[in-house]
């Protein structure tokens, strides 16, 4: 089987949860013998990077990218006001990579285009144009969600009118293109339900986020009840991760940090210093930039995950299980993940529940532990790489 797989950014290096589920849905794809080939977006904030890791990945996949400007211009957001089209859409948009697209089947046929996103949906009508293959949406999320959830947690007036805006116009879109594609594969059954009602007819399979458990070795760490971590990681170029940090340092952290001086909170992550590195907060690291997330993961205590806002399946919460992490998210946070609240990890929606869930993991740090193994657990019995590469095969080969 000959497969396309479109991409709004280069899947590695695996910068981001984003990334992260591209490069798993290629790792897949590759381990059941199927012929890849990758092509991306390049942007100033997700550029082509080359090194050894990167260029064996760009040999295999046969790579190639077009580098596009989608910063936000005068006369590109005017005119998606006036035809009233998708401003985050339409930002990805560009005839280099049309002409990119023709110049590769002209050369070449494909059993399968995969878009990965709704970002890369405006290539649909050059794709049908220039070949037979069948087209299959990989819904990372359900985008105008995650846009209509910030306008209803902002108080910001301003804010809380462009991200209405913003929500209304990629809703429609969003939607528009379920008419145009063969199938699609969202990542959560959340998703798949809200998709499935809209359109009954369309061809779809769950396809999650997966793990390949020989990359995520779990290290033998013990909680110090003393010299408790907390610990985030997470880009802040994604509005929800701000929105969430902001409001858990504002109403729980302060709290938290008062009562238990022994404990503290580590940041990590593109953005993180712009943001918060001016706050004057008790007991708290920051740092934009970390060799290797793996390791930043495996070294500190419980991971908090305070979204208010998103869609799809958080990476990083999936990363957490997979390392044996206890981890303190909301109920968003969780959304789409197989999870148990107090059994394979903590839910909290509320700056009081979330309060108290910290003074509980402070006070017993061994059930914390119990935790955590049950959320590697969790990984291995639903989300491990072998099983979701068979699923993804056997439904690609339903669309042919």
């Amino acid at each position: 089987m000959k497969i396309l797989q479109l991409t709004h950014k280069p899947p590695v290096p695996c910068i981001d949860g984003g990334c992260l589920a591209m490069y798993q849905i290629t790792s897949c794809l590759i381990e059941a013998d199927a012929e890849v080939k990758v092509v991306s977006i390049a942007t100033s904030k997700h550029p082509v990077i080359f090194s050894d890791e990167n260029n064996k990945y760009f040999d295999i996949t046969q790579f190639e990218a077009v580098q596009i400007d989608t910063n936000l211009k005068i006369i590109k957001t005017f005119s998606s006001f006036v035809k009233k089209t998708s401003l985050q859409a339409d930002r990805f948009f560009s005839i280099k990579m049309v002409k990119k697209l023709e110049n590769i089947f002209a050369k070449e046929k494909y059993d399968i285009v995969i878009l990965e996103s709704v970002f890369v949906g405006n290539y649909i009508e050059t794709i049908r144009k220039h070949s037979e293959a069948r087209i299959v949406l990989r819904e990372h999320n359900i985008e105008y969600l995650i846009w209509e959830r910030l306008s209803r947690q902002t108080i910001n007036p301003i804010k809380k009118l462009a991200y209405r805006y913003l929500a209304k116009s990629l809703k429609n879109f969003e939607l528009s293109l379920y008419s145009k594609i063969d199938g699609y594969m969202p990542i959560t059954e959340v998703d798949h339900l809200f998709f499935k009602e809209k359109f009954p007819s369309l061809r779809s399979k769950v396809i999650p986020f997966c793990i390949n458990l020989s990359e995520y070795p779990i290290q033998s760490h013990q909680i110090d009840e003393n010299k408790i971590t907390f610990f985030h990681i997470g880009s802040m170029n994604w509005q929800p991760n701000i929105e969430g940090m902001k409001w858990f340092l504002d109403k729980v952290w302060n709290i938290v940090s008062e009562k238990y001086p022994n404990v503290s909170l580590v940041l990590a992550g593109k953005g993180n210093k712009d943001i918060f590195g001016n706050c004057n907060i008790k007991n708290v690291q920051i740092f934009d930039f970390i060799e290797n997330a793996k390791h930043f993961i495996n070294e500190h205590d419980i991971m908090v995950v305070p979204l208010l806002a998103g869609s799809g399946m958080r990476i990083k919460i999936m990363e957490g299980l997979a390392l044996g992490k206890p981890i303190i998210t909301t109920t968003i946070g969780a959304e789409g993940i197989n999870i148990m609240d107090n059994k394979n990890i903590f839910i909290a929606n509320t700056p009081e529940e979330m309060v108290n869930i910290i003074e509980y993991c402070t006070n017993q740090v061994r059930k914390c532990e119990e935790v955590g193994r049950n959320a590697r657990s969790l990984i291995e019995s639903y989300y491990a790489q072998e099983k979701i590469s068979k699923d993804l095969m056997e439904f690609l080969k339903t669309q042919i």
